[in-house]
């Protein structure tokens, strides 16, 4: 028998075993694409929402405590102070009281809500590629959406770590320069509240985000890299120009009623 009858009688090798969660998460950061090759062979959820939710809370366990309720309500006050200089101080300290409810709540709330926004983008991005070929299933993008998120895990492990560091309490409206991780702590947000939005974007780990989701979208939608970045960054774009949008509107509306 020849050599190319043996080549075409020997077994196909079979494909190696899917990684757990754990060895794809590290992957992610060590090597994404080999990583995105195996999620998107055998796409999973379940596992990275529950440990993302967990982790979720524990880093709010340290930084819920340590918020600055007085910083986050000075400028409503100041806001309604300027449209009525005669409120009573007895209405201002109940919309504080409202307001710290309502923060703390949603504080709490905030990692079953992230279930909800880790859904919508991938819904999003899903029916994006659709749009332009793209050949995922939903639990593919779903999956893919979760695993490219690892970076704002750490992000989040990260800001826990300074805040419970460092003494005093810290004030959530400049929660984005809290680590030194984008260049939005050189601006005044008051002052230039559209530049400080679109510095705020250009954030290390956001990139890094932005990164692994057109490695994994390229992978899971089997589209090139190109078309996959075109995608994603026109859409972070979108919502980047909106953001900074509204921070212009709403800091104009400041000037105005002061």
């Amino acid at each position: 028998m020849s050599e190319n009858a043996d080549a075409l009688q020997s077994p196909t090798l079979p494909l190696p075993p899917p990684r757990n969660f754990f060895q794809r998460f590290i992957g992610v950061i060590i090597s994404p694409v080999e990583t995105f090759q195996d999620i998107a062979r055998k796409p999973d959820f379940l596992m990275p929402m529950i440990v993302f939710i967990l982790i979720s809370y524990a880093t709010a366990f340290f930084t819920i405590p340590k918020i600055d309720w007085e910083a986050v309500t000075a400028q409503q006050v100041e806001a309604m102070k300027a449209k009525n200089p005669n409120m009573a101080q007895s209405d201002i300290d109940r919309m504080t009281r409202i307001t710290q409810t309502i923060g703390k709540v949603f504080g709490w709330f905030g990692p079953i809500l992230g279930i909800i926004m880790w859904l919508i983008l991938a819904g999003v991005l899903f029916l994006a590629f659709k749009l332009f070929g793209g050949q995922q299933t939903f639990k593919q993008a779903l999956s893919t959406v979760l695993y490219s998120w690892v970076p704002m895990v750490l992000y989040g492990i990260v800001l826990a770590i300074i805040i419970a560091a460092r003494p005093g309490n810290w004030d959530p409206t400049h929660i984005a320069t809290i680590v030194k991780s984008n260049p939005a702590f050189l601006v005044n947000m008051k002052e230039h509240a559209a530049l400080y939005s679109l510095l705020s974007a250009i954030d290390i780990f956001t990139i890094w985000t932005l990164i692994l989701l057109i490695i994994g979208f390229a992978i899971c939608s089997k589209v090139s890299r190109a078309k996959a970045a075109t995608i994603i960054i026109s859409l972070w774009a979108i919502v980047i120009l909106a953001k900074a949008a509204i921070a212009a509107l709403g800091a104009a509306r400041m000037k105005a009623s002061s």
